[in-house]
C-alpha cells in the first residue's frame, strides 16, 4: 500500500455513516422488534453471533417463502460473515446450527417489508440472523434499511482534504460499495464482512503506512479498533446502547457525526 497522505481515517458504516432502521424478529416468541439494537441483543448472551448475508435484495425478495434458509445459503452460494459475536461462539458453529435449522425465507420477507419502508432514499439493505451456539439454533432474523446521514458527505469530504479514507464494516460489499460511491471513497479502500478483530487488524496494518490512523465508529464491534487507533471517535446516539467499556475505548465521544469534522482537523494539526 502506498500512502498518499499523512493520515488515514477508518469509518465504520452502519450506524456511523449510514442511518439504519433495523427490524428484528424473535423466532422463539414471534415478536417483531422495530428499530432494533442488534448489537445489544447479541451482547446480552454468551455464544451468540450476528451473521450478515451478502445476498442481493432482489434475490431474497424473489425466494419462495417456504424455502429453508439453509437451502438458500447452500445452493445460491451466498457469502456470509460474522459481524459480531460474544465469547463461546465461533464461525464453525454456523454450519452445525444450519444443518437441522428450519428457518424459512418467509421470516426475512416479513422483516424486509418493514425495514425498507421506513426511509425514502435507501442506500443500504442488509439481511442477517442471530445464531446461538448454546441453544443450537437461529433465534432471530433481521432486515435493515438505511440512508446516508445528512452530514455524511460533508464529513467525508472535509476528512479527504488531509486523510485517505477507508471503510471497515461487518456488512456486505454490495451495500458498502454503494455507500462508497455516494461518498467518493475508493472501493479498494472498502473492507466488508469484518468482525471486531478484523477491524482491529485493519487499524494495525494502516499504522504501518500512516503516522496517524483515526477510527470513527458507533458500536461495540468497533471497540477494539477504537482502542487500537491513534485517535478514536465514538458516535454515541441516545437510541442505541453504548456500554461503558465502549465509551472507555474512545478518545472522544460525540452524539452527531457532524462533530467529527472539527475533531479530525484539530487532531491532524497537532
Amino acid at each position: 500500500m502506498d500512502s498518499f497522505k499523512q493520515n488515514a481515517v477508518v469509518f465504520d458504516c452502519a450506524g456511523t455513516l449510514v442511518e439504519m432502521y433495523r427490524v428484528t424478529k424473535d423466532l422463539e416468541t414471534g415478536k417483531i422488534m422495530l428499530d432494533a439494537d442488534n448489537l445489544k441483543l447479541i451482547s446480552e448472551s454468551e455464544g451468540r453471533g450476528l451473521i450478515i448475508m451478502d445476498a442481493p435484495l432482489d434475490l431474497v425478495q424473489n425466494q419462495p417463502p417456504e424455502r429453508l434458509l439453509s437451502d438458500f445459503l447452500r445452493k445460491e452460494k451466498i457469502p456470509f460473515g460474522v459481524a459480531y459475536a460474544t465469547p463461546g461462539f465461533n464461525s464453525g458453529d454456523i454450519s452445525r446450527i444450519l444443518l437441522n435449522d428450519q428457518t424459512t425465507m418467509a421470516e426475512f420477507l416479513e422483516t424486509n417489508e418493514e425495514a425498507t419502508a421506513f426511509f425514502e432514499d435507501i442506500v443500504y439493505e442488509v439481511f442477517g440472523f442471530v445464531a446461538d451456539s448454546k441453544k443450537d439454533k437461529i433465534t432471530h432474523v433481521m432486515s435493515t434499511g438505511g440512508k446516508l446521514f445528512d452530514n455524511a458527505k460533508d464529513v467525508v469530504a472535509a476528512a479527504k482534504e488531509n486523510c485517505d479514507i477507508f471503510v471497515a464494516s461487518g456488512d456486505d460489499y454490495a451495500n458498502l460499495n454503494r455507500v462508497a460511491e455516494r461518498l467518493g471513497i475508493a472501493t479498494e479502500n472498502v473492507i466488508g464482512l469484518c468482525n471486531d478483530s478484523k477491524k482491529q487488524e485493519i487499524i494495525f496494518d494502516l499504522q504501518n503506512h500512516y503516522p496517524k490512523v483515526i477510527m470513527v465508529g458507533d458500536g461495540i464491534n468497533d471497540m477494539l479498533a477504537l482502542q487500537a487507533a491513534d485517535y478514536g471517535i465514538l458516535v454515541s446516539r441516545s437510541n442505541y446502547h453504548t456500554p461503558d467499556e465502549l465509551k472507555d475505548a474512545a478518545d472522544e465521544i460525540v452524539d452527531d457525526l457532524g462533530e467529527c469534522t472539527a475533531l479530525l482537523q484539530s487532531y491532524i494539526l497537532e
